[in-house]
C-alpha cells in the first residue's frame, strides 16, 4: 500500500470533511462528483433537519489508521467486515463513479471489491451513551 495519505470513505460529518455520497430512498449511496467540501453552512442545514448526517450522507476525511476504532493491525476493519458479508451492489456493473477512489483507503486495501460493496455502506456513529 502506498505511503501517501489515504482518505477514509466512512468519515464523520465535520467541517472540512468531503461530502461524496447521498443515501437514497433505497438505502444505496449515490455519489457526488466532484465531492463537496463540508462547511459551517452545510453543518447548520443538516443539524436543523434532525437525525445524524452520517445516516443520510457519506463523508470522506483523512484516514487516521491506528487512531480509529475500525483499524485492525495494519488495515481498515470496516471494509473487511463489509466484504465478509458477501453482499455487493452489483457484481457485474462498472465501478461506481466515485470522486475519492484515487486516495480511498478501502480501494487501496481491497481494490474493485471495495467499490462494489461501498454503495451499500452507511456509516454508523455511536455516541458514548449508546
Amino acid at each position: 500500500m502506498s505511503k501517501e495519505s489515504c482518505t477514509c470513505p466512512s468519515s464523520i460529518c465535520t467541517e472540512d470533511a468531503l461530502l461524496f455520497g447521498i443515501v437514497g430512498p433505497d438505502g444505496r449511496v449515490g455519489y457526488v462528483r466532484p465531492p463537496m467540501p463540508v462547511d459551517v453552512a452545510f453543518l447548520g442545514v443538516v443539524s436543523a433537519t434532525g437525525g445524524r448526517p452520517e445516516q443520510r450522507f457519506r463523508f470522506a476525511g483523512p484516514c487516521v489508521e491506528g487512531r480509529c476504532a475500525q483499524w485492525t493491525d495494519s488495515r481498515c476493519g470496516a471494509i473487511d467486515l463489509a466484504l465478509s458479508a458477501g453482499v455487493v451492489a452489483d457484481d457485474e456493473a462498472a465501478l461506481p463513479a466515485c470522486g475519492i477512489r484515487g486516495s480511498c483507503r478501502w480501494f487501496r486495501q481491497s481494490g474493485p471489491a471495495a467499490c462494489r460493496v461501498c454503495p451499500l455502506v452507511i456509516t454508523e456513529v455511536r455516541t458514548p451513551q449508546e
